[in-house]
């Protein structure tokens, strides 16, 4: 008797252990889980640019360095974060000097931010929403937590 209760036991235990495995994937395959960006090491990765007082109608970022093929986004200031973009250059992968990022607002804030992002969708085609950050494929490339973009100043 004894044995059969340890052996009925031992098949409930398995059984639950199952269920709960199961639920469990099917769980995490129904959500939408939100990804920071690409993570990439430090080495694989740079943004270099400088502060360029005047600028209107493009800025210049003196070097990148993309871990793949990728894209420099210029973003408007909006209260110490980025905001809505308005300059876009694709980069391959490896290092590129002297990239012009054309800007297309007339109503510039007086700092910019430029974010590299990956190109994961569709080569060629930009397609990253903030308002869609979990499913939009070109998210920014970080290291650690650091987004890697930097601030230029305009005016």
């Amino acid at each position: 008797m004894k044995r059969s209760v340890s052996i009925a036991l031992g098949v409930l235990g398995v059984a639950l252990f199952g269920a709960f495995t199961a639920a469990v994937f099917a769980e995490s395959q129904a959500k939408d889980y939100m990804m920071v960006g690409v993570i990439v090491a430090e080495d694989n990765v740079a943004l270099e640019t400088e502060d360029q007082p005047g600028a209107t109608d493009a800025i210049m970022v003196e070097e990148v360095l993309a871990p793949d093929d990728s894209w420099l986004v210029v973003h408007l200031d909006d209260n110490g974060s980025p905001g809505m973009r308005v300059g876009l250059a694709a980069v391959p992968r490896g290092v590129s000097k002297e990239v012009r990022v054309e800007l297309d607002d007339e109503m510039l804030t007086d700092t910019l931010f430029v974010a590299l992002h990956a190109d994961r969708g569709a080569r060629g085609e930009f397609e990253f929403a903030m308002d869609m950050f979990h499913k939009s494929p070109d998210k920014p490339y970080f290291v650690g937590f650091e987004e890697v973009a930097r601030r230029v100043a305009i005016k």
